[in-house]
């Protein structure tokens, strides 16, 4: 499992030391989908509601009480547990720990977003400053191509009278979309969809520094290099973009239907990867939403993606109207405190060019009880990777630290009593919603 992989063998390697390693899958994911008597879709809105981080942490602490009992030998010494975890699973991680401390006596949480907050324009503001961040290969004039081709764009999309119809069909023609410029005409959600998510895909939570040597676009470094080298050839930043877009593609047109979005959302073959699932999760929980605002600094197509396209995914595809998912934020503030979480013996990692870390404990926000580790040019939780030759000095450097801090938090002494709700394991998690059955559970 990747995101323990760097810490498994050297705490194996320390004297007398024994180690389980276990990796959990999150119910709603990967296969752990549950089963229903009546065989409808595990993804359906009313079978969704057993989806949930808190579910997710009464299940790691039932798991860790039946391994206890099950699968460790007990030699009267009382095991201590440690979750690890990266992005969201870094969350249930932290959340672990923080909730039920007499059963986790520590927790790495890696690259996770631990502040729930509705409207996120702080991670398309964290890209633009990834596009001119030269540690990972970016540059000003990178960012400044990317942000004038939107721009371009935008002012085409935009044009009324004459000039419309140029306008559009010029985009449409640059960007090969389907249907040539007919879905601008048709709803003006299809542009704010086009351009407001940006019409190239930049790697910046993804960016690995040792990818690309066939010339792919995998990264920072080499998206920067080829977007500069097609403007020397073109003069047009749109242009640029056009040829970045058409190198990145895998089809043969570009599909621009906000329609046909919603329509997937609401289906149950959004299942596939998870998708359905997570964006339940942040219209029942987290928001998380990447807008692009005018008075952003998004390298984007500014005032194309507001909250209001988010908040109809959450109305249209699972019935959650947009004052309760507001609501449904500010109640995981309150659970779980945010960057006001007052527990301990949580670590905290985070990489500068990872969008999310706008959202973890980084810092001034961090405490001796909440240490914080900060990994120059490191993307999301990048150091949870497998070992690579090519893995910089600060990735390696991140590694060692965690390790040191496990290794000291393992010698002291375990909490005797855990809190109120640390002594309620099995309970359910919200009071209107009735524990999903056993026997739904696939196994």
């Amino acid at each position: 499992h990747t995101h323990t992989k760097y810490m498994y063998n050297p705490v194996t390697q320390e004297e007398n030391a024994i180690v389980h390693l276990f990796a959990l899958e999150h119910r709603y994911y990967g296969k752990s989908y549950p089963e229903f008597p009546d065989n409808s879709s595990p993804v359906s809105n009313e079978n969704l509601q057993y989806l949930s981080s808190r579910q997710a942490i009464h299940d790691v602490a039932t798991f860790i009480q039946y391994a206890n009992g099950h699968y460790i030998l007990n030699d009267g010494n009382p095991t201590k547990w440690v979750t690890f975890g990266g992005s969201y699973p870094g969350m249930v991680s932290a959340w672990s720990r923080y909730k039920f401390p007499n059963l986790v006596h520590a927790a790495v949480s890696n690259s996770s977003p631990v502040q729930a907050q509705l409207d996120f324009p702080e991670y398309n503001n964290h890209v633009a400053k990834d596009l001119g961040y030269d540690v990972v290969g970016g540059s000003a004039e990178c960012l400044d191509i990317v942000s004038r081709g939107h721009e371009e764009i935008g002012e085409l999309l935009s044009a009324e009278g004459e000039e419309k119809e140029g306008g559009y069909e010029k985009v449409a023609e640059l960007f090969h979309v389907c249907n040539g410029a007919e879905p601008f005409y048709k709803d003006v959600k299809n542009k704010n969809m086009f351009l407001g998510d940006g019409v190239i895909y930049i790697p910046a939570q993804g960016n690995d520094p040792s990818c690309g040597s066939d010339g792919s676009l995998c990264n920072i470094a080499n998206l920067c290099d080829a977007i500069i080298e097609e403007y020397s050839q073109s003069g047009s930043a749109m242009e640029s973009l056009a040829a970045i877009a058409k190198r990145q593609s895998y089809r043969d047109c570009t599909e621009v239907d906000w329609h046909g979005t919603l329509q997937y959302l609401s289906s149950d073959a959004a299942r596939r990867d998870g998708v359905r699932s997570w964006i339940w999760q942040t219209c029942n929980e987290f928001g998380f939403y990447q807008t692009c605002e005018h008075d952003s600094s998004c390298p984007y197509g500014k005032g194309y993606h507001a909250i209001e396209q988010d908040l109809e995914i959450c109305e249209v595809a699972f019935g959650v109207p947009p004052e309760e998912v507001k609501a449904n934020v500010e109640k995981s503030l309150q659970y779980y405190g945010g960057w006001d979480m007052d527990g301990s013996r949580i670590m905290f990692a985070n990489g500068d060019v990872d969008p999310w870390a706008e959202l973890s404990i980084t810092g001034g926000k961090g405490s001796e009880d909440l240490p914080t580790v900060w990994v120059k040019g490191a993307s999301h939780h990048f150091w949870t990777h497998a070992l690579k030759d090519t893995d910089g000095e600060a990735i390696e450097d991140a590694r060692l630290v965690i390790h040191g801090q496990v290794m000291e938090w393992l010698v002291e002494e375990d909490e005797k009593s855990g809190s109120e709700v640390d002594k309620n394991t099995n309970t359910q998690v919200f009071d209107d919603v009735e524990p999903l059955a056993e026997s739904y559970v696939t196994e």
